[in-house]
């Protein structure tokens, strides 16, 4: 990821259309299969799904069409402490769940359990955001000290 600094260069014109298109298209593409995905209520789900869609398609959009006029890149932002502690903040979190993988895995066959997925799910996503949040910040304790 490198970093960037916006200019006061403006796109051309159609480039913004071409974006807002772009975001249309993709939140219409969403809505339906998201109403598609609930026949019974079938506008109530699509709207929610344009609702959630919106922005990310919208943002796609100007990232697409728009930031190569606007932004420029700096070259050695990939060199950033800020990038490494997170790579390696990301890198032992990565470990850390592995292994809570493994052990989970092990336990349930074992003991022969049955759960249900999406609950662990959950919290394996919890516990890896946790645990890379965690790790950042020591990082970062660690080489501001």
């Amino acid at each position: 990821m490198s970093k960037v600094s916006f200019t006061s260069k403006r796109a051309p014109i159609h480039h913004y259309v071409l974006a807002v298109i772009l975001g249309a298209i993709l939140t219409i593409t969403v809505a339906l299969l998201v109403g598609a995905s609930n026949s019974g209520d079938f506008w109530l789900a699509a709207g929610i799904g344009a609702l959630c869609a919106a922005y990310p398609a919208m943002s796609l959009g100007i990232k697409v069409f728009v930031s190569r006029h606007t932004v420029t890149r700096d070259q050695h932002g990939e060199q950033s402490v800020e990038l490494q502690w997170m790579r390696q903040a990301g890198a032992g979190a990565f470990l850390d769940v592995l292994v809570a993988i493994i052990v989970a895995a092990l336990v349930l066959a074992v003991g022969r359990f049955e759960i249900d997925a999406l609950p662990v799910l959950v919290g394996l996503i919890g516990l890896s955001a946790v645990d890379a949040g965690l790790r950042y910040v020591a990082i970062r304790h660690r080489a501001l000290k």
